[in-house]
């Protein structure tokens, strides 16, 4: 008994609240064993087992039991039984029969060469290749191998993952290459066909359940390490191998899926086969007929997600980030992706379509998801701007009145009359901007030639600008000017006083 076997018995018992009777039907066990799982608390029970390096009652007999085995290899353990206890063997049969299997020379196994009905059989394996690099990521390659059992018509398909989708995918790909369905396909004991198994207890993976049941073919795993039951996938991997990757450098997926393609059609196909000795082009001819149609439309195996955007739009997909319009930032979205594409929806609404990276940490987007945020952070700059210019001064408001009039650039004009307040001092701009509008001069070159010529009458010169290469962030430090002409008082009352004394 196993670990898995125990494990199960005292969770149907203990759990589920079956009967004995019901586990050994369920598992399809005695009832005997199932009594000594329950029994047994501290693992699987041992006592069929001898531990490493423990004496055994029928090692005493082991040379006899040798040279009646050489003599006679046929011998029956229940014979075997009857002469060791007349030699006064007391043990059980079940130790005896244990000890005979390391004793009897292994048979070579035999296969039966079964002729499958065109129709009737396929047969599917992955191989592992190796890696490629895309871009900047190296990415394993698979090959995802499908034969019909009668025919030995090949299909193949490269892959860079073999998760359930592509596996899925890989399938519908197959179907139509060879224009249906068979009845049965036969698979190894993959996680993307089989959850788990406990003797014929097969537990399947639904998805892929409902896959199968949408092309009406019915999924037949292996038995546990007997890989001689898909032999013709086997030898079509090897052929694989031999003939069309041996050799070839693993440098452009694009090229070696064009060249993958041309090898099926123009040699794995029409090579003359070793067991058949026919072409299997020609015996699909007969075979295609028989396989079952395909449905009106193709199973759905986009890799589905829900997925939150962030706050710049983007959709993190497979260590890529994948761009949506900007007003959908914060949301939570429907990622479905395709080998070849990333889409993305709101509820049924499409809001973006990408071609699928298979590097890392790239970020695919469309320009125009931003177009309209970038409208309104420029209409949101302009206001701002706005604010600021009639926080300088009462005089703002008028002159505003007379920029939007004049039909001007308002937002590039403002923008230079702040660069003024910055340059020369809030104060010399408010003067500026109340002289220019006594003459309905509007303008920022008007503000800009005012305080150029009064600063020149009084011999004042143009303040060059503070480069802070550092910290240049502190330029646009405001801080709260002084009148400076309060200086000019103080000192005119203290020269009157002084003429007075």
């Amino acid at each position: 008994m196993d670990t898995e076997l125990w494990a199960t018995i005292r969770r149907l018992f203990e759990i589920e609240k079956l009967s004995k009777s019901a586990i050994a039907a369920r598992l399809r066990v005695h009832r005997n064993t199932v009594r000594r799982a329950l029994a047994s608390t501290q693992g699987p029970p041992s006592d069929a087992r001898k531990p490493a390096g423990a004496a055994s009652k029928v090692d005493a007999y082991d040379g006899y039991l040798r040279q009646r085995l050489r003599e006679y290899p046929e011998l029956s353990g229940a014979k075997l039984l009857k002469e060791i206890r007349r030699m006064g063997y007391d043990g059980g049969y079940s130790i005896l029969k244990e000890h005979l299997r390391t004793l009897r020379p292994e048979k070579p196994k035999a296969f039966l060469r079964i002729e499958t009905q065109p129709g009737e059989f396929a047969q599917v394996d992955w191989a592992n290749i190796g890696t490629i690099v895309i871009g900047n990521a190296p990415r394993k390659l698979s090959c995802f191998v499908i034969v019909l059992s009668h025919s030995r018509m090949m299909y193949a398909e490269l892959t860079l993952s073999q998760c359930l989708e592509d596996f899925m995918a890989a399938h519908v790909n197959a179907f139509h290459f060879f224009g249906g369905v068979t009845k049965k396909i036969n698979y190894d004991n993959l996680k993307t066909v089989v959850l788990s198994r406990l003797g014929r207890e097969i537990h399947f993976q639904p998805k892929f359940m409902d896959f199968a049941g949408s092309y009406l073919f019915e999924p037949i795993p292996c038995t546990v390490r007997a890989a001689w039951e898909k032999g013709k996938v086997e030898s079509g991997i090897k052929y694989v191998r031999s003939s069309f990757l041996a050799g070839r450098l693993l440098l452009d997926l694009p090229t070696l899926r064009r060249d993958l393609a041309a090898w099926l059609e123009g040699e794995a196909n029409v090579r003359i086969h070793g067991t058949t000795r026919e072409r299997p082009l020609d015996r699909f001819a007969i075979e295609r007929p028989l396989l079952q149609a395909l449905p009106a439309l193709d199973y759905d195996c986009s890799i589905v997600a829900s997925l939150r955007s962030s706050s710049q739009a983007l959709v993190n997909f497979q260590t890529n980030r994948y761009s949506v319009p900007h007003n959908h930032a914060e949301k939570t979205l429907t990622l479905k992706a395709t080998g070849q594409t990333v889409c993305i929806y709101s509820g049924p609404q499409l809001l973006a379509t990408h071609p699928r990276s298979y590097e890392k940490y790239r970020v695919v987007e469309q320009p125009g998801h931003y177009a309209g945020l970038l409208a309104k952070r420029k209409k949101a700059r302009a206001a701002k701007r706005v604010e600021e210019f009639l926080a300088m001064g009462p005089v703002c408001t008028e002159y505003l009145k007379g920029l939007s009039a004049a039909e001007l650039n308002l937002t590039a004009h403002l923008d230079k009359i702040m660069d003024c307040a910055r340059d020369f001092g809030k104060l010399e701009t408010l003067a500026a901007i109340a002289h220019a509008l006594q003459f309905s001069a509007f303008g920022a070159a008007y503000v800009h030639n005012i305080i150029l010529q009064r600063r020149a009458a009084k011999g004042q010169s143009v303040p060059r600008p503070v480069v802070l290469a550092k910290k240049p962030e502190w330029a646009n430090v405001a801080v709260e000017e002084t009148d400076l002409g309060l200086y000019d008082e103080l000192f005119s009352d203290d020269k009157s006083a002084g003429g007075q004394a």
